[in-house]
């Protein structure tokens, strides 16, 4: 009987805990400081990586994993005639979901499916647990992608920077953009649309751009009732600042599934420290 097999990258941002849960397995991309190049989560962990990025002077970048890195991943898990469906980040951000096509047709007698989820962090996360999730519960790999897609189409996506340097410097959005945001303590409330960063609202001081994004989630509460929802939060090195924010969501919302993670140095290196990015889609 073959097997169907979720893999991921790891600008996916699922904890540990949960990939192991739901057995997805994970190529890393690479975190460049200086001449020191290091494995995402395998070699670098999202801690070290905020340490190292306070105290260094040279902004990090990333690079994509290679063909031959999916065709490896690919070949270990899975045995002749499995399926393997391989969930990544927005083909708008990074090489990283090219490299899976060039890899799925390297790698023979395997039934390959490469997903674009258009997203980023745990958008991607929660793609993946979606279809891993239903495999583990024995859909078939044609309902597993079909549920996949559906998550992607429902996908609320908002989030918040301190800074938008780190955006600005890797070419996420323009210079003047940036400056006008700095001088005006402007924090935009930002979303994906078409897997590129996008401005959604602009609002004064982060505590009211987080006010925006809770008032976004109540009003689709309102308006999808009855229905149940999966949130993703995760952050970038402002842990009490995200509790707060997930126990003010949890005391007003009967959400029953609720994760929340660290954004890793893969997405952390794009949007600095003290970022919140809030996601949800119905289940």
């Amino acid at each position: 009987m073959p097997r169907i097999h979720v893999v991921t990258d790891s600008g996916s941002d699922l904890p540990d805990s949960i990939r192991s849960q739901y057995n997805i397995h994970l190529v890393p991309l690479s975190i460049q400081f200086g001449e020191e190049i290091y494995l995402d989560t395998v070699e670098l962990s999202a801690e070290q990586f905020y340490q190292r990025l306070g105290e260094s002077s040279a902004l990090p970048s990333t690079c994509q994993p290679s063909p031959a890195d999916f065709v490896k991943c690919y070949e270990q898990i899975s045995e002749p005639g499995d399926h393997i469906i391989s969930v990544h980040l927005s083909s708008r951000l990074s090489g990283t979901y090219q490299s899976a096509v060039l890899a799925s047709t390297m790698v023979e007698n395997r039934n390959i499916h490469i997903i674009d989820t258009k997203s980023a962090s745990i958008g991607i996360g929660m793609v993946a647990m979606a279809i891993s999730e239903a495999v583990q519960n024995g859909a078939s790999v044609e309902d597993a992608l079909a549920l996949g897609e559906r998550v992607m189409e429902d996908l609320q996506v908002y989030f918040v920077v301190d800074t938008l340097e780190y955006l600005r410097r890797n070419g996420r959005i323009g210079a003047a953009s940036a400056m006008v945001g700095s001088l005006l303590n402007i924090k935009p409330v930002l979303t994906l649309a078409n897997g590129i960063v996008t401005p959604f609202d602009k609002v004064r001081g982060k505590a009211r751009a987080l006010k925006r994004i809770y008032d976004l989630l109540g009003d689709y509460v309102q308006t999808h009732q009855g229905r149940k929802i999966r949130i993703g939060l995760v952050h970038s090195n402002c842990a009490d600042e995200a509790l707060q924010f997930a126990d003010k969501i949890k005391s007003e919302f009967a959400i029953e599934d609720f994760t929340i993670g660290l954004i890793g140095p893969t997405i952390g290196v794009h949007v600095g420290p003290g970022t919140i990015a809030l996601l949800w889609h119905p289940i």
